[in-house]
């Protein structure tokens, strides 16, 4: 009956009705007050949208990430920047029953539209996504407990978001990223939302898995390697291994996997190169250990946060409107890592003397 009463303006709502009214229907005050249509809770289309029971874990982790798009959204609303709307896909939608090979093909026309080329990708791809997706890492519970591996939600203000589950280990992170893309890029134009299970049946998540080995390893690429290596006979030595996993940026595994499913090594050499530890023999190759081949592998707090997000962060508090208290509540991260964020270390005397040197033998064009 009340809330009757403020619908028709026959009385004012409190302040504080008015903060928690605003919290409910994730509009800004301000929103609420010009009558703007309400938007539906992201978290509570997932959960509805779940193609399984999620644990209490995944639920927490959706509900994080409502609250931090919702957080986005008032921030580029309060920078007065425009929001970029629903996310449209730059290619065309895959056909439902794609398999192998029109995965390859789609993942080399998708490497032009990110700008890979044929180049190695590696975790750069967090960065290289970060243009088309805010692209959040955010703990969903462990795999082996049922939870999602990541999902896609095609924000109606925010545009493409994409989750991964940061509670798997680096390689497989990496994975999800180009499996969720695929979601993205080839089945947005039918559908809003992705939840990514392991070893779900579904034809569209063994297209979307096909497809992300694709994008960070193409098989024509991986071919080539091998035979530039000396063939196919040299790759039941690891150490071939461990250097067309540093060539392609990936873990071992996904090297490994790649190599299997590409039919360069029979399933007995890939047993027996399963054995290897890939950190020792980087070591003693000469190389450093590749963090994606680590297990317990562990994410600095400004990595679960969309590089996009950041960068507004940091021109809100610069601008007074937001304070370093506000982001780390915003962000929910600790203080410690706000001043990461904003810090410019200054270069020490090696560093200038490497610039000084260089300017020695550049040359600058005057104008």
């Amino acid at each position: 009956m009340v809330l009757s009463y403020y619908e028709t303006g026959d009385r004012q709502a409190p302040l504080a009705v008015l903060g928690a009214l605003s919290r409910l229907y994730g509009l800004t005050l301000a929103q609420l007050l010009k009558g703007v249509e309400a938007q539906p809770d992201p978290a509570e289309i997932l959960f509805r949208a779940a193609p399984a029971e999620l644990g209490q874990r995944a639920r927490s982790g959706m509900a994080q990430f409502s609250s931090l798009v919702r957080a986005y959204v008032e921030l580029v609303e309060d920078l007065g920047t425009q929001l970029r709307g629903r996310g449209v896909s730059p290619m065309s939608p895959a056909r439902p029953t794609a398999g192998r090979r029109e995965a390859a093909r789609l993942a080399r026309e998708a490497r032009e539209v990110l700008g890979l080329g044929e180049g190695p990708v590696g975790d750069h791809l967090f960065a290289i996504a970060d243009e088309w997706a805010l692209v959040f890492r955010l703990r969903l519970g462990e795999i082996r407990d049922r939870s999602p591996s990541g999902f896609f939600y095609n924000h109606p203000r925010a545009g493409f978001c994409i989750v991964i589950n940061s509670e798997m280990t680096l390689g497989r992170q990496l994975f999800t990223l180009a499996h969720e893309l695929a979601h993205a890029f080839f089945h947005s134009q039918s559908a809003d939302v992705w939840i990514s299970f392991p070893g779900a049946p579904e034809t569209r998540e063994r297209f979307a898995d096909l497809f992300a080995g694709e994008l960070l390893v193409p098989e024509d690429a991986l071919i080539g390697a091998v035979e530039d290596m000396g063939g196919r006979d040299v790759l039941v030595d690891p150490i071939v291994a461990v250097h067309l996993q540093r060539h392609f940026g990936v873990s071992y595994a996904t090297l490994l996997v790649r190599l299997r499913q590409a039919r360069l090594i029979s399933e007995a050499t890939y047993q027996d190169l399963r054995e290897i530890s890939p950190s020792k023999l980087a070591l003693a190759l000469g190389y450093e250990v590749n963090p994606a081949d680590l297990g317990d592998y562990r994410i600095h707090p400004l990595d679960r946060i969309p590089g996009r997000m950041l960068r507004l962060v940091t021109s809100a508090i610069s601008k007074g409107v937001m304070t370093r208290g506000d982001a780390a509540e915003t962000l929910g991260i600790g203080s410690e890592a706000v001043l990461q964020l904003l810090e410019r270390p200054r270069a020490d005397a090696s560093e200038v003397r490497v610039l000084e040197e260089i300017e020695g033998g550049a040359r600058f064009s005057r104008g």
